[in-house]
């Protein structure tokens, strides 16, 4: 029962196989391609067949001397490589532990630059404070002076200076 199944199925792939290429083949373009394409791999068989048959030896000699050859590239382009992952793994390693030291450099820049901004800043505010102090000072003498005048002197006057020579001189 088995080997009828699988007579069927081989069959089955076959027929599906042959009505495939049929259905390809049936386009003019693709025939033609399918048919240049198998004559140029039958021409390139027979003509290596050929060559074998003529000097064995020789083709042999052939094969194994471009598989010597791509190997040794392949050998030379390895040990370039490694020469390049070392070179070029040392130099970034190097170049990592630069910018480590250049961060560590860059966050103590950070800390003194900070550190003066906070020394400034309590001079800037003992500034503002003593300007306050000299100004209510001010202000306060003013107002004494001022009051002091105001008893003593009833007159109209105001506190606007008059200039006794002209603004605009030439």
């Amino acid at each position: 029962m088995e080997k009828t199944k699988n007579n069927k199925v081989g069959l089955l792939v076959g027929a599906g196989a042959l009505a495939g290429i049929s259905f390809i083949l049936l386009n003019p373009k693709t025939r033609t391609k399918v048919k240049d394409s198998s004559m140029n791999a039958k021409d390139s068989v027979v003509t290596y067949t050929q060559k074998i048959k003529d000097d064995p030896n020789g083709t042999k000699q052939s094969l194994v001397e471009n598989a010597k050859q791509t190997l040794s590239s392949a050998q030379q382009a390895l040990e370039k490589v490694q020469n390049v992952w070392a070179n070029e793994g040392q130099e970034l390693k190097e170049t990592a532990k630069n910018i480590v030291e250049d961060t560590k450099e860059l966050g103590d820049h950070a800390k003194d630059a900070k550190e003066g901004v906070k020394d400034a800043k309590s001079d800037i505010d003992e500034a503002r404070n003593t300007a306050m102090d000299a100004g209510k000072k001010v202000k306060k003498e003013a107002k004494a002076t001022n009051s002091s005048s105001k008893s003593s002197n009833s007159s109209n006057e105001t506190d606007h200076h008059v200039l006794d020579e002209p603004v605009n001189k030439m």
